[in-house]
């Protein structure tokens, strides 16, 4: 079969798959049934002997289980002939032997009433319980000379039923522990809510009851709570948070306090953080900080290396160095020369006046005359997926038919161009000098010839025990 063969026959099986699911599937062929005060089914009504009540039974086409509902809540029937008509009188004839309920839900299947077709199969085990045709019918398993249901051969093997889905004991004993963790982190952030909104009532009691009750939070299942609520909240309570945190054990709290100082824009936050992280002692907190050292958010290193440069993280130098200068690369627009080509004189890069998104308008360069200077404008069109304003890149398929080449250039305004920018990281070069000792500025070359003479990554001697 060819590939092209196959695409169009899997996009009819995709095709077949969504009518499948997303539409109901027909009506079958049935009575209707119309109701007393609107409504309506499909079914075979059939009277249920020695009813007191008078009620009937109405089998579905599409149910094992049928509707009993009372005489008087059944306005009309409209008969319409269907398989439903013949089943009513081959139940109603059948031999009470497992051969002639088994033939029936054969016979079922056969006829479309699939669904009534395990009823007999189901008979037929009532009337012989080692009736094989029935139990592979029905799915069953056999097993040493018995025959399981597949939920009664998952019970033997030691899995439980829980809320739909068949675990073993131990993914069960998972399943109620998580469950047990999200009721008790919704204990928490409720409680952390509250607290917060205490603290920034303004109400000089409520805010110090908060606080007091705050710091005597010792629970590291607290800190998720914490920092989503009070992490989110005002510098005020963000410095609270820090306190809060710098009084709970545990590596949870201290990558808290680690993700506080990095996201943190304020400086009497992140002093408030930095205070909490130089009285602990865990060794993923220098771990954390070099390794936001690597991201491509230069705010995010700058601030890494701030919190490394004030707690004394000798052993960081050579990941600060990797970061002192850094590169990027971009696309940006980038006027070009031959705008007033035909003009004499200097010629000047347009000004943009105006961009929507997709077309950017620009004023041209001044052309002077005896007397005159005149001024005029352009549009750049089809400019999808730049941003004058910000250098943002270009859309590969930004041209004005698919694949073509983006209408931007020397004849119609700026051209993207692809430019290197270098980055001078300063909070990089501090941090180097508080914990180096020495300045070279942001001379790359000096700095790492320093680093491999003299660095010493274990300033401290090492104590060694006198020998006899």
């Amino acid at each position: 079969m060819s590939r092209a063969s196959l695409r169009k026959v899997a996009a009819g099986w995709l095709l077949v798959g969504i009518l499948g699911t997303g539409a109901p599937p027909p009506p079958a062929a049935a009575d209707v049934i119309v109701m007393r005060g609107g409504g309506q089914v499909r079914g075979k009504v059939v009277p249920i002997p020695d009813s007191k009540e008078e009620r009937v039974e109405v089998i579905l086409p599409r149910s094992r289980s049928p509707l009993i509902l009372q005489k008087e809540r059944i306005s009309e029937v409209i008969p319409e002939p269907s398989a439903l008509d013949e089943y009513v009188e081959r139940r109603a004839k059948v031999e009470p032997t497992a051969d002639a309920e088994f033939a029936l839900g054969r016979w079922c299947e056969e006829n479309d009433l699939a669904d009534l077709a395990p009823i007999h199969y189901e008979a037929a085990l009532k009337r012989d319980a080692e009736f094989e045709p029935a139990h592979r019918k029905l799915g069953h398993i056999e097993r040493d000379g018995q025959w399981f249901t597949r939920d009664e051969l998952r019970e033997a093997g030691g899995m439980v039923l829980w809320r739909g889905r068949w675990l073993t004991e131990d993914e069960k004993a998972r399943e109620d522990d998580d469950r047990e963790a999200a009721e008790e982190q919704i204990s928490w952030i409720r409680k952390v809510r509250d607290l917060d909104r205490d603290l920034r009532s303004g109400v000089l009691e409520r805010q110090k009851a908060a606080e007091i009750e705050l710091a005597r939070i010792d629970d590291p299942e607290a800190v998720p709570a914490l920092v989503k609520v009070m992490g989110r909240s005002t510098p005020d309570s963000r410095i609270v948070l820090a306190h809060v945190l710098g009084g709970i054990p545990g590596p949870a709290a201290a990558r808290a306090l680690v993700d506080m100082i990095l996201a943190e824009e304020r400086d009497p936050v992140r002093l408030a953080v930095l205070g909490q992280l130089k009285t602990r002692e865990e060794p993923g907190i220098a771990a954390r900080l070099v390794k936001a050292l690597r991201s491509s958010n230069l705010e995010l290193v700058n601030r890494a290396a701030w919190a490394i440069g004030n707690l004394d993280i000798a052993a960081a130098i050579p990941s600060l160095l990797k970061v002192l200068v850094t590169t990027e690369e971009r696309v940006v627009l980038v006027p070009t020369a031959s705008y007033s080509a035909a003009a004499p004189g200097p010629r000047f890069p347009p000004i943009l006046m105006a961009y929507n998104g997709s077309s950017a308008a620009y004023l041209t360069p001044p052309v002077v005359a005896p007397g005159a200077v005149a001024y005029g404008a352009y549009v750049v069109p089809q400019t999808f997926g730049i941003n004058p304003y910000n250098n943002a890149p270009i859309s590969p398929n930004a041209g004005y038919f698919p694949g073509q080449a983006p209408r931007v250039g020397a004849d119609l305004g700026p051209a993207p161009q692809l430019r290197t920018f270098t980055y001078r990281n300063v909070e990089v070069h501090d941090a180097l000098v508080k914990l180096t000792g020495q300045d070279f500025e942001f001379d790359v070359a000096r700095w790492r010839t320093w680093l491999a003479r003299d660095f010493n990554p274990r300033p401290q001697p090492i104590r060694r025990i006198p020998q006899p």
